[in-house]
């Protein structure tokens, strides 16, 4: 089975068309990752974070600041005082404070420390597992902060008073020492110059001393601030954050839920849209479906609705393209299921309404609901005609609504039909109806197991094929007109019918049961014929049938029901002597068309 490549190009349309598909992949994906999400912050531990706020002013020990600093234009360098909240002296005062168990280092790892633009503002930032703790944490930070930074100040201050004194009191000494030399000189000596100008100078040098440890005796600036904010317990957790994980959630799940949703749906092979088989197989469609869905219970479609203009317009353009004279048609299901046959029942029908004489071949011999749509019944058929069990005459029904119209339905032994599917039976079967009608449509299927059948292909002027949209896959849509290709059948193009409505399971028990009750000899036995009496054998029935034939002749114009037989009329065509010796007469057609089964 040859597989079409598939188009690298995508449309717009094509996109939408899979969000459209399985945008409930996408969607559900993302409700999980929300879901997850969501249990996450449930089960997550919490973490709690406070904040204190520092106002930092000058004192003895910050008094210094860096050149080139980020607050160059404070007096305070508060990178550095961020730095000393964080050091280890605060953080040992911390935990002192706090009575923790932890190591100075462990407590430094929940802290942080900003400092706003162009402020001499700390905000001291702990986390803790409690809003209690949390808060306890950043407040004991702020404290020992603040008592770290007073204890540095007077710490500095008596170290500069203790240098102070060191340096005046030497000078002391020796002013004493040349206070007393001077004393001791007379006042003629050259030596009370000199000793009196060193005198002065020693004292000049102790009064600046004397004025430094002054000022440093007498400073009080030991506060290194103030704490502004109180940190207080926080109410709400500050991770996880639900604003930040939800939203990442519903993300996550939605991005990987469009990837799966693509990859999805590039590996699918079935046919979505019917500009599908233009792009892809260059295939034209010559009928599409307006409705989204094909109902259960699919019926042949009034001429005045927008289906049934649809179907004469495809009516039209295939007897266009046939021309004149007898014709045979094949419609062609690309997959299982019940759209071959709603397109093969409404295009004959649409054809006996505005053209001529039309005979319906139900060939799908499993799938086929022609009959039911039609409601001819499900009696004898095309498998009895290929078993030469019956003739064409006999099987060959007219549904109530249409009076050019001729249905064979599958037949009841469906089963032993598929061992006398041989090419001169079906020949000489095609060749006898074309005689008859104008068109001869031919239901069949291209795969599964009914499709022995598409043998008849060959007989066929041209071909329709038809696709069902989420059913049918490019593949079988590509081996189908390549198998009409091989049999030199013209395919003039697809016809294709929306997705079919989920049956109720008494339908599918039902349908399912249909093939065992056709196979049954002893259920075809016991189902009374159409006119109510009881069905013999076989080998009785044939008989009688041509024995009744002139009865059913001289009786035809009165009326019958819809599910009783009608022998086929002829077309009258001109024949010459030597044809008209050689070709059976109308009376005859019966007794010809079982020949011809029986023949094969």
């Amino acid at each position: 089975m040859t597989v079409p490549p598939r188009l690298d190009s995508f449309e717009v349309s094509d996109y939408l068309g899979v969000l459209r598909r399985r945008g409930w992949i996408a969607l559900g994906l993302a409700c999980l990752g929300t879901l997850g999400a969501a249990a996450y912050l449930t089960v997550a531990p919490k973490t709690y974070t406070a904040t204190a706020v520092v106002n930092v002013t000058v004192n003895a020990a910050n008094g210094n600041q860096l050149q080139g600093g980020r607050t160059s234009g404070a007096v305070v360098n508060m990178d550095n005082e961020a730095q000393i909240v964080q050091s280890y002296t605060v953080e040992a005062l911390a935990v002192k404070a706090l009575h923790s168990d932890r190591t100075p280092g462990q407590l430094g790892k929940q802290v942080s420390v900003t400092v706003p633009a162009n402020t001499t503002v700390l905000q001291i930032s702990c986390q803790a597992s409690s809003p209690r703790g949390a808060a306890e944490c950043a407040q004991a930070f702020a404290t020992s902060y603040l008592s770290s930074r007073e204890a540095t100040a007077r710490s500095k201050i008596s170290s500069e008073l203790s240098v102070l004194q060191a340096r005046a009191k030497p000078l002391q000494v020796k002013s004493l020492k040349v206070h007393n030399q001077i004393k001791s000189l007379s006042k003629t000596s050259s030596k009370l110059g000199p000793a009196e100008a060193q005198y002065r100078d020693l004292n000049s040098q102790l009064a600046v001393l004397r004025s430094d440890i002054a000022s440093l005796g007498a400073s009080v600036n030991y506060i290194a601030g103030y704490v502004i904010t109180p940190a207080t317990a926080p109410i709400t957790p500050s991770s996880p954050k639900a604003l930040l994980y939800l939203p990442s959630g519903l993300i996550a799940g939605l991005v990987l839920g469009l990837i799966l949703a693509f990859t999805l749906d590039r590996r699918d092979d079935r046919i979505h849209a019917a500009r599908d088989l233009q792009r892809i197989l260059d295939l034209p469609v010559l009928l599409s479906y307006p409705q989204k869905r094909l109902g259960p219970q699919a019926a042949i479609v009034s001429p005045r609705s927008r289906t049934g203009r649809a179907y004469t317009e495809l009516a039209q353009a295939v007897a266009s393209n046939l021309g004149d004279g007898n014709h045979v048609v094949l419609v062609a299901g690309a997959s299982a299921g019940r759209s071959g046959s709603v397109v093969a029942a409404n295009l004959a029908a649409t054809l006996a309404r505005t053209r001529s004489e039309v005979i319906l071949v139900c060939a799908d011999l499993r799938d086929s609901v022609t009959p039911q749509l039609l409601g001819v019944g499900d009696g004898r058929g095309l498998a009895e005609i290929l078993t030469g069990q019956a003739a064409v005459s006999e099987v060959a029904r007219r549904p109530a609504d249409s009076t050019r119209l001729r249905v064979i339905t599958p037949g009841v032994d469906t089963t032993s039909a598929f061992n006398h599917l041989q090419h001169d039976t079906n020949r000489q079967l095609v060749a006898e109806l074309q005689r008859d009608v104008r068109y001869v449509v031919i239901e069949v299927q291209a795969t599964g197991d009914g499709a022995d059948t598409f043998s008849l292909a060959e007989f066929a002027d041209v071909a329709l094929v038809v696709v069902e949209l989420e059913s049918t896959r490019l593949s079988e849509a590509a081996d189908t007109t390549e198998r009409l290709d091989r049999m030199r059948t013209v395919v003039l193009g697809a016809a294709v019918l929306p997705p079919s409505k989920r049956r109720s399971r008494k339908s599918k028990r039902s349908s399912a049961a249909r093939p065992e009750q056709r196979a049954n000899p002893a259920n075809r036995r016991q189902r009374p014929l159409p006119g109510g009496q009881p069905r013999v054998s076989t080998a009785e029935s044939r008989p009688r049938a041509l024995s009744d034939q002139p009865a059913r002749e001289s009786k035809a114009a009165t009326a019958r029901s819809a599910g009783e037989t009608w022998p086929l009329p002829r077309v009258q065509v001109s024949a010459t002597p030597e044809e008209k010796g050689s070709r059976p007469s109308t009376e005859d057609a019966g007794g010809t068309a079982s020949k011809l089964a029986g023949g094969s």
